[in-house]
């Protein structure tokens, strides 16, 4: 429960809004032939352009490695210079001048690590320190220049950039800790290497500083593989696939809901298509870059590395699975430098789960409605937790957010096989709990569809969910009155 339920790597939002206004000016369309030519054939076209530019960029800095890899005198600065010129490169073709200000953002970042270390009392809290410095000035820069297209250009790169320093600076930090010297900044060629790597620069995602070294030092031929040909093309037609479900077929499908529920399901689900196509085209770029998430995961065998779980989402377990398969790199970045951090230092899993969510919604920027996502997804996945805990420990029962780990430390449970004491009433109360999980996204979900438009006045901000008389806050309400009971 330490992710955030809107998709971070969004630097695509400024185009997307041109393929949202195409159904709104055809409203003739009657056809697959007409939805094809007036929406698929036009969203399909631009995000190639899209997909070119960051697949190119990613393959011609590899290719470079490679060149690199068979010099007589292999120096790593020259990699992660080629990493810098190829990422610049990509910024430029991509949201054109507005880069500069991503380049100068980094500059002052690095700039920002040498500075702290010159005085001790900071080092020890350089992580905190870095966490509030990138956020406030993304606060601030967004307070400027919010309404400007420049801004929505770069957003999602900014917003990556930040999770970047802010991880070397937890991980400077700890080493800070465990020798009681000063703080080993990386010289300026892997900082800005790490930083402006082109595979995951513009969409993400998230890949630990370790990771990047450990990438870059790779025999870069290992890269060159067929295998991961076919998880760059696959990942290509999946997103392809999932941004034309989210803009064209699912709105031509469902063009004009009588009932509120399901307009509200039509939009979650157009919601999560487009958080699956940014999630995708990330897992292309990685692929077509040669970066690894963790030097430890394990790549899909037609995927590659994952950076979400469709399935997971789509039929949840509980809340807190939804939060894990989300985003997972997101989800480790929350929990391993904001959430330990918390947890550690005021012993609460509430306090620890509120800072999380919140330091994840600034990261998103000035939206109120990401917001109000977001703290009520933290609420109702508290609620469900603490309610299943308490039921599995009253009942012996394996019914608690988790999956079951095998073997199951539960009395009760489905995997001790069908015709084993209570587990078939145990397969059903998880069964009712997903279905409520799926209840629950919707509602969030649909509050994230129109975030573009958010609205200046409070009570406009809740009007999706005010429609339906804030029926999911009322039964969390209940749940949580339930679990006092119990």
């Amino acid at each position: 429960m330490y992710l955030s339920y809107y998709n971070y790597d969004e630097p695509l939002d400024y185009a997307e809004e041109e393929y949202d206004t195409i159904l709104e000016e055809n409203q003739s369309i009657n056809s697959w032939a007409n939805i094809c030519e007036s929406c698929i054939i036009p969203s399909t076209m631009q995000i190639i352009w899209y997909m070119a530019v960051l697949l190119g960029f990613s393959l011609l800095c590899r290719i470079a490695f490679v060149f690199c890899y068979y010099l007589p005198n292999k120096k790593e600065w020259l990699l992660h210079l080629i990493s810098i010129s190829a990422g610049c490169g990509m910024l430029i073709v991509a949201v054109g001048t507005n880069s500069f200000f991503i380049i100068f953002f980094a500059i002052i970042s690095y700039s920002t690590f040498h500075l702290v270390n010159l005085f001790s009392p900071f080092r020890k809290n350089i992580g905190v320190i870095m966490v509030i410095c990138t956020i406030l000035t993304q606060l601030c820069s967004e307070q400027i220049w919010k309404h400007q297209i420049a801004w929505q250009m770069i957003k999602g790169s900014i917003m990556v950039v930040n999770m970047k320093i802010i991880s070397i600076a937890f991980e400077m930090e700890q080493t800070v800790l465990k020798s009681q010297r000063g703080i080993i900044v990386p010289n300026v060629f892997s900082f800005f290497g790490y930083i402006f790597t082109p595979a995951n620069l513009i969409v993400g995602p998230w890949v630990p500083y370790s990771s990047y070294l450990y990438s870059i030092r790779l025999n870069p031929m290992h890269q060159f593989r067929m295998r991961r040909v076919m998880w760059c093309g696959f990942c290509c037609l999946l997103s392809l696939g999932f941004i034309n479900l989210s803009n064209c077929i699912v709105p031509y499908l469902i063009s004009d809901p009588r009932l509120i529920w399901v307009r509200i399901f039509r939009d979650a689900f157009a919601v999560r298509c487009s958080h699956y196509f940014v999630s995708f085209l990330s897992q292309a770029s990685i692929a077509a870059g040669g970066l690894c998430l963790d030097k430890d995961d394990k790549p899909n065998k037609w995927l590659g590395y994952m950076i979400t779980q469709p399935i997971h989402i789509e039929f949840p377990r509980s809340l807190s699975s939804v939060v894990r398969a989300w985003n997972i790199p997101m989800h480790k970045f929350l929990k391993e430098f904001i959430f330990r951090g918390i947890y550690k230092r005021f012993k609460s899993h509430f306090v620890a789960i509120f800072v999380t969510y919140l330091v994840s919604s600034l990261l998103h920027g000035q939206y109120l409605k990401i917001y109000l996502a977001l703290f009520s997804l933290a609420i109702f996945g508290f609620v469900e937790s603490k309610l299943r805990k308490k039921i599995s420990i009253a009942f012996n029962a394996c019914v608690t957010a988790e999956a079951c780990q095998k073997p199951c430390r539960f009395k009760y449970c489905p995997s001790k096989g069908w015709r084993s004491d209570g587990a078939l009433l145990v397969k059903l109360t998880n069964i009712l709990f997903s279905l409520a999980t799926i209840f629950h996204l919707a509602y969030i979900g649909a509050m994230m569809e129109s975030v573009a438009d958010e609205g200046n006045d409070f009570a406009d901000n809740l009007n999706v969910w005010s429609t339906v008389n804030f029926i999911n806050h009322w039964l969390v309400l209940l749940t949580y009155a339930l679990y006092l009971v119990i």
